[in-house]
Formats: structure tokens, C-alpha cells, sequence
């Protein structure tokens, strides 16, 4: 496997800067060269600036609180003569900018290779105080212009503060404004800290409140304790009365814990009382919090996040599968993440573990913080460094693809591929090479046509007819599978593509001979010479009937005699829904053509989090996590015929399907997953559905799941319920197929209580599943007899009759087939 690249936080205070001009080696660059060459580290990591910087800024934006009653006039004057002064430094700051050569640990190009810089601790782009945010925002933008004009590969910026989750939008608003500097050509990316967890919300079931959402102007609550220079501005009186509104409000939470404080990953919360959130079980504070800035940030290419493991891990496997789904580039590791094991050695707990190798197909950068402060007692610093390497070294948690697999499927993960179109276009001999190269799919074939000639009298010959024969791999296996069911058949092969047809030619000449006879044309109208007792085909897409093989085998059937077999006899489609900010980004590429976000691709998913769960969820309505949509059977005996043998029309082959999903763990949706499963004869079958797939055909790779993309991200609360809608149609002609989908988000709430849809006292989307919030009854809420309402279950009795708001909707994608059809 790869080998992930392993990056040393250097301790504090950070080398000098440079004394003697270039070509000479500056500090940092010995720094990083002796690190490199003396350890097994990839990279070295370190802030961009340096205490001079904060207290420069702190000496412009922030002003000590003093009292005046001590001060004669004269001292009172001196000090505002001496804050005139320092405020005029601070306003030519605030329109100039820029840091200066003693505030910065890395000054030149050459020191930007093998290094990842961080920002500032101390800045506080979320902070209550008004002037305060705004001068982050400035100081934050001259770190980023330094990172951009050294080209440094990344600057990792701390996450807000849970405790000012109300100003969680300003903080991105500010990341979002950073993403547009240095334009297009922008080379430096922007990770943003986030913790794994909030231990507040561990330890109480609920997220922490935030404080008012008001200006601060007292150093209570100020993690700088000083009030900002900006703060005597006037407000407004809306803006007032507002202020004095949120603040009896919140009166309760902010007596109770009026405390800031502060968490080691960059994280800040207060103890709470359990909330709302608590009856969820869903610790998602952090993952929501990243949720707003990338979504306000517009999924932006260049954002990415740095996951910081000195939380506790949630215990929930749900929750942490969220993160499989995001950008994960650097994973911070500080030493007291580690715990010593019998020999005083630092070790992983077995669930850190088995994270970390899930998350190494996303291939992080792993960040050692801290590890030259001897937490530990045995190992010294490089045991960090060796215990990363022998975890990251281990297999990754198997995807259901065989080492063998590799070679084909390599750079094909989270990759955007149309589906086959094999009726409209004509596949290369390299499309039919890959396909061919699956053992499983042949091997599970070759045993189905076995047991069906078994099945077949041995004292006649029998026909046996490969529609859709391609470069004739089916054909093969029609032959092994007579040798070992010791029957004698005539075999015939029918293929429209004519380039393929050659190989079949070459084939029957030097291998087959008089054992099979071929014919060229499209097996809804060619003629053969009999009827066949067995028809074979491998018409089968990635959903099952997406390469159109019902409409084939519809216009193939009258090669069957009365009671002929097909293989395959039966295939269902399966649909579940998804989380994948890598797909939802590439989708919404703008060079992609338009109706792109409203045409299903086929892909290798990797990055992906399935984030419905098994179970009925609270209202006992819901289905399992992968649901079956339809199914198609063959040969049909009922259909009307024309003359030729072939359906009247294609009415019989439209479809719809409605489920209802449980969403067990806050999560967005971007899309949904499209599988298939096939009946091929007897016990024989094929599968890519996620939980059967190792049973049916493990080890099988000819087919991807199906993606259908959404047109708009959409937002699901813990404990929430998605009603997914998809359509198989048809035009009146016959003449091409496509897909339509929408998609409707709901939360069960108990009839007999007074209910609302509401946030947090923190102002995030965590919502209670039991429905018991406060306020008027939503306008939203269905009426009894709405579809999918139901109140016979059990677990209602305790709440009274469970009813649903509607919180969120998609429009319909791909109406009438505009976008993404299938020609016949």
C-alpha cells in the first residue's frame, strides 16, 4: 500500500530567521533538512508566525480594561493623547495591511518545501465582539498573502469555538473571502482545524450552549481579556433592542457557565444541561460546524479539512463515518492522543486504529504534535513516528474488490464515468478487454448455464443462443459448462457490433469451429435458425436495467421456445442514500455541461458515507439502508405481441419507487446510490449491493455503483427521515429511457405535545427525535392521513401519535429526460 506521508510539528520557539543572504541555508532550512535526514519524517510542520505578531496585533486592535477613577486629568488626557496615536497606527494597519520580516518563522521560497504552516492560535474570526472579528479577519488575510506569496501548500487555521456558535457564519464568511485571494491561479490551500469531537457533548448527550449572540464590550467571556478598539462604535437601535431580546433569551445558559473554556484542539465549550440533542445519541457538534463553513464556502476545491484527534473519539461508528465522506487532508496526532501500553510505549486505542485505516484510502497527511515533550515513558520521541508507520503500513479495511482488481480499477475511485450506452454506441475492444478480465462474473455465469443444461434432458440435443456476445466470452463459458454437464447442444451467438463480430469470426475459425454458429445483427430483429431451450446475455448495468436489458431481451424472447430458460432469469434494482463532498464537488464542476448535476454516473466510490441506518427510526415507517426498487423477470409470457414477436410497446418496462430512509446521525445528502442484484439460475447469482455482494459474488469488479447526483445539497438532522421518489419511464415511442428522482427530508414529532422545528440553544441544526420541543404547532406538519403516515407503532403509545414536518425538498431532477436518457 502507499506510504502516507508523516509531518513533525516542531516545538516551540522556531528557528531564527536567516543572517546570512542566499544561497546560504537559512536556520529553518538546516531545521527541516536535519529532521528530514535524521528521521523517517516526511514533512515538518510549524507556525507562519510568531508571538511578535499577536502582540503587535494586540497591541493595535485591543485595548487593556482600566478603571478611570484613580487617573487625575491630567493622566486621563496623557492616555487618550497616547490612544490617539496608537489608534492611528491601527487604522493605517487596518488599510495597509501586511505582516512584517521579526513576526513571520518562514521568509523565504526555499523554506516552503516539506513544510505545512499554521495560523495564528489566538485569532478569533468568530468572536462575540464585532471589532474583534473584523481585525482577525485582517490579520488573517496578511497571513494568507504570506502563505500565498511563498507558495506554501497549505495553512491550517484553528476551528471556531463552539461557544460562539451563533457567530459560526462570520467565521466562514471570513475563510470564504480568503478562498478568493491570489484568484484563480491560487496555489495555497486552506485546511480548517476541527476537532473529532466537543467532550462537553460526550459527557452530557448534547451540544454546549453558546453565548448571546450580542457585541461584547467587558472582558468577561474575551479570550483576549482586553475589549477591542473597535467596540465603542455606535449600534444601532434595532440591532439593540435585538441584542437585549437574544440576551434574556439566553439568560439561563449564560449564568449558569458564564466561564470560557477553552479545549486543547482548538475547540471552546461550557457545560451544559442535556439538550434536545441528547435523545438523538448523535454527537455532532464539530461535523456540523464544519458543514456551515463548507457550505458557505460553496464546497470550494481549495478547502479542506485537518481532523484533530485530541478529543475523545465519539463512541458512535455513525458518527464517525461522516468523515469518510469529507476532505480529509492532515490528521493531527498530539502525544496525549497516544496511551502507554504494559511497556510504557505510546500506542493507539484499538478504535483510533481502526479510524485511522479507514481513513487512509482518503491518503492524509498524519501531523505528530507535541511528541518531544515525553508524555510517554518509554520509546523517546521517534516511537510516535514508528507506531504511525507500522498503522498507516497495515491494509486498509477491505473494500470488497480483490488485490487483483487493483490494476484495472486503479484512478478509477470517486471517478465520474458515463454509463454505457452498448445499443447507441459500439464498445471498443479495450471497454470489452477490462469486462472480460473478472473471473468471478464468468465463473458465476459458466455454473448457472452448467446447472440449467443439467436441468435439460441428456438424451437430446439442445440449443443454447448468446444474445449479445461481444468478443465472446459467454460463449466460452457455454461450452466448458456442456463438457461438464455432459450434454450436447447447438450454439449460436448473436452480435450487432461489427467490429466485435471480427473477433468472433477469428474466434469460431481458430478455436470453435463447427460447435458454434454466428450471426450478425441486433437481436431485437435477426433471425436464427431454431428456437432455444437456453438464452444467455450479460445486458446487465450498474443498476440493473440502466443498459436497457429489459427492452433487449424483450425484443429477444421469441428466440425461447414455451419453455425456454433465460440467464438471467430476474434482476432488482437497489437505491440508498449518500453523503460525498468529492462527488458533489466534481459534479457541480462549471465545466461540466449543463444538466450535469441531473445525469447519473457510474463510479468506484471511495470517499463515500452511507448514511441511512437499519430499523423502522422513530416513527417505525422507515425501511432498511440499501432498499429495493423494482425488479424485472424473463422471459415475460403476458406481454401483447406484434407480428415479429416483439412488445406491442414499452409501457411494461416504466417504474416507480418510493422509500423512506432513517437518518440515524446528522448528515448532508449529496445524492443516491444506485445497485443491482441478479438471478442468473437455481443459487447462481450476481450482486454489487453493499451488504450482499460478498455472499452472492465476492471478489466481482466488472460493475460500479450508480450515482444520482443532486442539484443542491440537502441538510438532514439526527433522527430525520428522507423519502426518496425515483422513476423508470419511457416517451410514448419507444424510443428512449430515462431516470427521474426527487427527494423530501422530514422529522417525526409526537401530535399531542405543542411541537416545532428549532435549533440549539447554540444555534446548530441538532434536533430532538423525540419531537418534544417547544413553541406553536409547525403550519408544515402533515395532515393524519398524508402519505407514509402511520401511528399504529408500538413506540408511539408512550408520546401519543407520531406526526411528520416537512423540513426540506429537492426539485425533480432530469424532468421528461431533458438531460440524461438512453437511446433504443
Amino acid at each position: 500500500m502507499p506510504r502516507h506521508p508523516i509531518a513533525f510539528s516542531l516545538p516551540s520557539p522556531a528557528p531564527s530567521l536567516p543572517t546570512t543572504p542566499r544561497p546560504n541555508p537559512s536556520p529553518l532550512q538546516q531545521t527541516i533538512s536535519n529532521t528530514l535526514s535524521s528521521t523517517d519524517y516526511d514533512l515538518v510542520a510549524l507556525p507562519l508566525t510568531n508571538t511578535a505578531w499577536q502582540d503587535r496585533w494586540e497591541r493595535l486592535c485591543l485595548r487593556p480594561v482600566e478603571e478611570d477613577e484613580d487617573l487625575t486629568p491630567e493622566q486621563l488626557a496623557e492616555r487618550d493623547r497616547e490612544r490617539e496615536k496608537v489608534d492611528l497606527e491601527a487604522d493605517i494597519w487596518r488599510r495597509d495591511g501586511g505582516l512584517r520580516r521579526d513576526e513571520v518563522n518562514v521568509s523565504r521560497l526555499e523554506e516552503s518545501q516539506a513544510v505545512i504552516t499554521t495560523a495564528a492560535e489566538w485569532l478569533e474570526l468568530d468572536s462575540p465582539d464585532e471589532g474583534i472579528r473584523f481585525d482577525s479577519e485582517i490579520a488573517l488575510r496578511s497571513e494568507m498573502a504570506q502563505a500565498l506569496y511563498l507558495s506554501l501548500p497549505v495553512l491550517i487555521i484553528p476551528a471556531p469555538q463552539l461557544i460562539n456558535r451563533a457567530f459560526l457564519p462570520s467565521y466562514a464568511r471570513a475563510i470564504s473571502n480568503l478562498l478568493h485571494m491570489g484568484g484563480s491561479s491560487a496555489f495555497t490551500q486552506i485546511s480548517i482545524r476541527i476537532p473529532i469531537s466537543d467532550p462537553v457533548e460526550l459527557i452530557t448527550q448534547g451540544p454546549a450552549p453558546s453565548i448571546p449572540q450580542n457585541t461584547a464590550t467587558t472582558p468577561t467571556g474575551n479570550k483576549h481579556k482586553r475589549i477591542s478598539s473597535l467596540s465603542t462604535r455606535p449600534t444601532s437601535m434595532h440591532q439593540a433592542q435585538l441584542n437585549q431580546m437574544i440576551n434574556q433569551a439566553n439568560n439561563t445558559n449564560t449564568t449558569s457557565n458564564p466561564q470560557n473554556l477553552r479545549i486543547a484542539s482548538g475547540a471552546s465549550s461550557t457545560m451544559s444541561a442535556k439538550s434536545t440533542a441528547g435523545a438523538t445519541g448523535d454527537p455532532s457538534s464539530t461535523w456540523e460546524m464544519w458543514d456551515c463553513i463548507r457550505t458557505l464556502c460553496g464546497y470550494h476545491p481549495r478547502l479542506s479539512v485537518t481532523l484533530d484527534l485530541t478529543n475523545p473519539l465519539p463512541p458512535s461508528v455513525g458518527a464517525l463515518a461522516r468523515w469518510t465522506a469529507e476532505p480529509v487532508k492532515y490528521i493531527w496526532l498530539p502525544a496525549g492522543s497516544f496511551i502507554p501500553n504494559a511497556k510504557g510505549y505510546p500506542v493507539l486505542s484499538k478504535a483510533c486504529q481502526a479510524f485511522l485505516r479507514g481513513m487512509s484510502k482518503q491518503n492524509p497527511t498524519y501531523v505528530l504534535h507535541g511528541t518531544s515533550m515525553q508524555k510517554h515513558s518509554a520509546g523517546g520521541p521517534n516511537a510516535y513516528l514508528q507506531y504511525v508507520r507500522h498503522i498507516t503500513s497495515q491494509p486498509p479495511t477491505p473494500n470488497g474488490l480483490p488485490p487483483s482488481a487493483d490494476e484495472f480499477t486503479s484512478g478509477y475511485a470517486d471517478y465520474l464515468q458515463a454509463p454505457l450506452q452498448p445499443l447507441m454506441d459500439d464498445l471498443g475492444s479495450a471497454t470489452y478487454d477490462i469486462f472480460e478480465r473478472d473471473p468471478v462474473k464468468y465463473r458465476q455465469y459458466e455454473e448457472a448455464i452448467t446447472l440449467a443444461l443439467s436441468d435439460l434432458p441428456a438424451n437430446k440435443t439442445h440449443v443454447v443462443t448468446v444474445v449479445g456476445a461481444g468478443r465472446g466470452p459467454l460463449v466460452a463459458c457455454t461450452l466448458r459448462a456442456l463438457t461438464r454437464a455432459n450434454r450436447q447442444a447447438n450454439v449460436y451467438a448473436v452480435e450487432k457490433n461489427p467490429n466485435a463480430f471480427i473477433t468472433l469470426q477469428e474466434r469460431k475459425a481458430i478455436e470453435w469451429g463447427d460447435q458454434v454458429e454466428i450471426f450478425f445483427g441486433d437481436m431485437r430483429n435477426v433471425e436464427v435458425p431454431e428456437k432455444c431451450d437456453i438464452m444467455v446475455s450479460e445486458l446487465l448495468g450498474s443498476f440493473g436495467d440502466n443498459e436497457l436489458s429489459p427492452e433487449c431481451l424483450d425484443g429477444a424472447m421469441r428466440f425461447l421456445k414455451p419453455t425456454g430458460i433465460s440467464i438471467p432469469t430476474s434482476y432488482t434494482a437497489h437505491v440508498a442514500p449518500i453523503s460525498s463532498s468529492k462527488l458533489f464537488h466534481d459534479v457541480h464542476q462549471p465545466t461540466r455541461p449543463a444538466g450535469a448535476t441531473e445525469t447519473p454516473y457510474v463510479v468506484m466510490m471511495s470517499q463515500v458515507n452511507l448514511i441511512s441506518g437499519d430499523g423502522g427510526g422513530v416513527s417505525g415507517r422507515c425501511g432498511e439502508k440499501v432498499q429495493q426498487c423494482w425488479q424485472f423477470e424473463h422471459p415475460r409470457r403476458d406481454l401483447i405481441l406484434d407480428a415479429s414477436g416483439a412488445p406491442l410497446t414499452n409501457t411494461h418496462n416504466t417504474r416507480s419507487a418510493r422509500h423512506i430512509f432513517h437518518i440515524p446521525h446528522a448528515a448532508t445528502l449529496h445524492g443516491l446510490a444506485g445497485y443491482f442484484e441478479a438471478h442468473l439460475y437455481s443459487n447462481v447469482g450476481l450482486s454489487i449491493h453493499p451488504d450482499n455482494a460478498h455472499r452472492v459474488s465476492p471478489d466481482m469488479f466488472s460493475w460500479f455503483p450508480l450515482y444520482f447526483p443532486l442539484k443542491e445539497a440537502l441538510y438532514l438532522p439526527s433522527g430525520s427521515e428522507l423519502e426518496v421518489n425515483l422513476w423508470r419511464l419511457c416517451d410514448s415511442r419507444g424510443r428512449k429511457i430515462w431516470y427521474e428522482w426527487s427527494v423530501e427530508s422530514y422529522l417525526s414529532v409526537s401530535q399531542n405535545l405543542p411541537t416545532s422545528a428549532g435549533l440549539t440553544p447554540n444555534g446548530s441544526r441538532h434536533v430532538s427525535s423525540s419531537g418534544a420541543l417547544g413553541g406553536q404547532p409547525s403550519p408544515l406538519m402533515d395532515a393524519p392521513f398524508s402519505p407514509g403516515f402511520s401511528s399504529s407503532n408500538s413506540s408511539q403509545n408512550q408520546m401519543g401519535d407520531l406526526n411528520r414536518i416537512k423540513i426540506g425538498q429537492t426539485s425533480l431532477h432530469n424532468p421528461a429526460g431533458v438531460h440524461s436518457w438512453v437511446g433504443l
